[in-house]
């Protein structure tokens, strides 16, 4: 953040945007009259809804009714703030930004960032130095040869090396006079023990820098050059840092995952290199972590097709697994491909060569029919089948299609003999918590019992974040706020999140990609969200138009306990919108268990032991999360 840029500025850029063009970049368009028409990326669709008007400059979609230019759009599909957006674009178009002057908190918030950035890039210079070094990264150099590794790619990779030495890092950049606390605070050194100095996290390893989409160093992968454990280890999560929202090689691999509308999905840093260096370029690893929700959603932006191509042993196979739900359930094609066994991607490509391994790439098949072809040849017994097909309806729950989840219900039946009236009243039941649900023996004929709810006191969380009806002039910060709770528990917490959000304009951002909808259960709010963004895009005084909103009758409580406060509510904004979405959330899942017991309640007065099965499974996982986040955060 670095002030308030100029409305002229800001209407100059919009001008010199071509939409279309930027649109393009993420969504596949066809050109229809005097619009572009594409696949929403903003929600799951199979039929084309998503509407770019080149003359107007908008965008529309018809299906989720998201819109807006082309802030509001880079914004949404790179969960940036405004002013983020605007000077994205500005460089783009080249025009050049002059701000007003940051207040203090945002300068020290962009200084903090950049300072983090700056050291990441120093470390990633000195691995590099000391990869090139002739005397200490001989090995290393010596190392990468022997695997058939060549310089562009270790180039473009931007690899480095990390001598024996307890702190050579920690020398040099004492050396450049960098912060130290902030390396600790990176995971890049950590403290000694008993008096000792700082010692490297990375010793005696060939390191692999993790970077975001422009390619800045976030963190670091680390591997031995010989066969000594740990073979690989990672950096720590950070500020920075978060490995369920980054994937390795992506900064590399967009341009031709824009492209091809396809992207390998692999596991190692070495199978990335091999692949890239064999020309097949969109290709990504994940950091040492599952495939997540964030992950999915990320690589739609650029694909509408992922190839898994884990590796071909037991826990290759579990993440194949746990990456199908997750990846289905954002309307991308899922495909996967048996390699030789005790092959890896590194391994096969290098020995068949790139045209050979681009016909096996082309042979790829359904990640769910191979999944089902594997689960059910593997079930020897009536009860791992029941535990197989159980697990296959979930996956095939994820498909958001309803004819591609038909087709795969009778792909389903033709191979597990199960007449597909079966299998369609159980994939219309609740579906069961997780891919294997796990079985409970009870007595025969008995009926099972809601397990307990966990308890329903307030948590301290909530307390802390309960609004009084008339909020004091001087709010004190969020951890220390009394806990009277005459509103009910949406509307403090929907309250508190348009406080956040008439407090930091750039928080709009955060609030689109999580979606309006989401956070906003009550109508009112909803508006007043919606309103409060679009002033802050265009330049408004917020504060002035909750005056003018005020005088609906519908929106007046809410303006008039928004206008009440005057004074910021709390410098951390980010902890604060994370803590409220979080109990968003819970919110949702006791209203979700609230309805199951209703649900439980009248299975058993119609007798229907099924139904209550499937509630009961379902009572089992909400129950869980609840407890989880009871544990951290209640």
């Amino acid at each position: 953040m670095t002030g308030r840029i100029p409305e002229h500025l800001i209407e100059q850029i919009r001008e010199q945007t071509d939409i279309v063009e930027l649109v393009g970049e993420y969504v596949q368009l066809k050109h229809s009259g005097d619009n572009h028409l594409g696949l929403c990326p903003f929600h799951q669709e199979k039929t084309p809804s998503f509407n770019v008007n080149g003359s107007r400059q908008i965008f529309h979609c018809f299906g989720c009714d998201a819109g807006g230019n082309v802030f509001s759009f880079l914004m949404r599909m790179e969960g940036l703030s405004f002013p983020e957006a605007v000077r994205r674009l500005a460089a783009r178009v080249g025009i050049a930004i002059e701000t007003d002057q940051p207040s203090p908190r945002q300068r020290q918030e962009q200084l903090l960032r950049q300072r983090r950035r700056d050291l990441l890039e120093l470390a990633a210079r000195h691995y590099r130095q000391q990869l090139a070094d002739p005397a200490q990264g001989a090995a290393a150099r010596d190392y990468l040869a022997r695997r058939g590794f060549k310089p562009p790619v270790i180039e473009r990779f931007g690899l480095g090396y990390a001598g024996p030495a307890w702190d050579g890092l920690v020398r040099a950049l004492t050396a450049a006079g960098a912060d130290l606390a902030l390396a600790r605070e990176l995971g890049l050194i950590r403290p000694g023990r008993e008096g000792r100095g700082d010692y490297d996290l990375f010793r005696a390893r060939l390191l692999f820098p993790i970077g975001d989409l422009a390619g800045q160093p976030l963190a670091f992968g680390g591997r031995r050059l010989d066969n000594e454990l740990p073979k690989y280890i990672n950096s720590p999560e950070s500020p920075l840092y978060r490995k369920s929202q980054t994937l390795y090689g992506l900064c590399q691999a967009k341009a031709a995952m824009r492209r091809e509308r396809r992207v390998v999905v692999v596991e190692g840093y070495f199978d990335v290199l091999a692949l890239s260096q064999a020309g097949i370029e969109a290709v990504v690893a994940t950091c040492g972590t599952a495939l997540t929700e964030e992950h999915a959603r990320l690589l739609r932006r650029y694909v509408d097709r992922v190839l898994l191509l884990f590796d071909q042993d037991a826990a290759g196979q579990k993440a194949g697994l746990r990456a199908l739900p997750q990846l289905l359930a954002t309307g991308l094609q899922v495909q996967s491909l048996r390699l030789p066994a005790g092959d890896d991607p590194d391994s096969c490509v290098q020995r068949e060569g790139a045209a050979a391994f681009e016909q096996r790439l082309a042979q790829a098949q359904s990640a769910l029919d191979a999944e089902m072809e594997r689960q059910l040849s593997a079930a020897s017994s009536a009860e791992a089948q029941s535990r197989a097909i159980e697990g296959l309806l979930t996956l095939i729950r994820a498909v958001p299609g309803a004819i591609e989840r038909a087709l795969h219900l009778q792909a389903l039946a033709q191979r597990s003999g199960l007449p597909l009236e079966l299998l369609q009243q159980q994939l219309e039941a609740p579906a069961p918590a997780a891919v294997t649900p796990a079985r409970t023996e009870r007595p025969a004929g008995s009926t099972p019992s809601p397990p307990p709810p966990p308890p329903d006191e307030e948590p301290p969380w909530l307390a802390a974040a309960a609004l009084p009806p008339e909020p004091p002039e001087d709010l004190p910060p969020l951890a220390a706020l009394p806990a009277p709770a005459p509103v009910p528990v949406p509307d403090k917490i929907q309250l508190w999140l348009l406080r956040l959000l008439l407090q930091e304009k750039n928080l709009a951002g955060a609030v689109l990609q999580e979606g309006i909808d989401q956070l906003f259960a009550a109508p009112p709010a909803r508006q007043l969200a919606a309103a409060l963004i679009q002033a802050g895009q265009q330049g408004e005084d917020a504060r002035s138009l909750l005056e003018q909103l005020g005088s609906g009758e519908e929106l007046r409580p809410w303006c008039r306990q928004l206008l009440a406060d005057g004074a910021p509510l709390h410098e951390d904004v980010e902890k604060s919108f994370a803590d409220c979405r979080q109990a968003v959330r819970q919110g949702q899942l006791k209203q979700r268990r609230s309805a199951l017991h209703a649900q439980m309640r009248e299975a058993e007065a119609r007798g229907d032991s099924a139904q209550q099965m499937a509630c009961l499974q379902e009572l089992t996982e909400i129950n869980r999360q609840l407890k989880n986040r009871n544990g951290m955060s209640e």
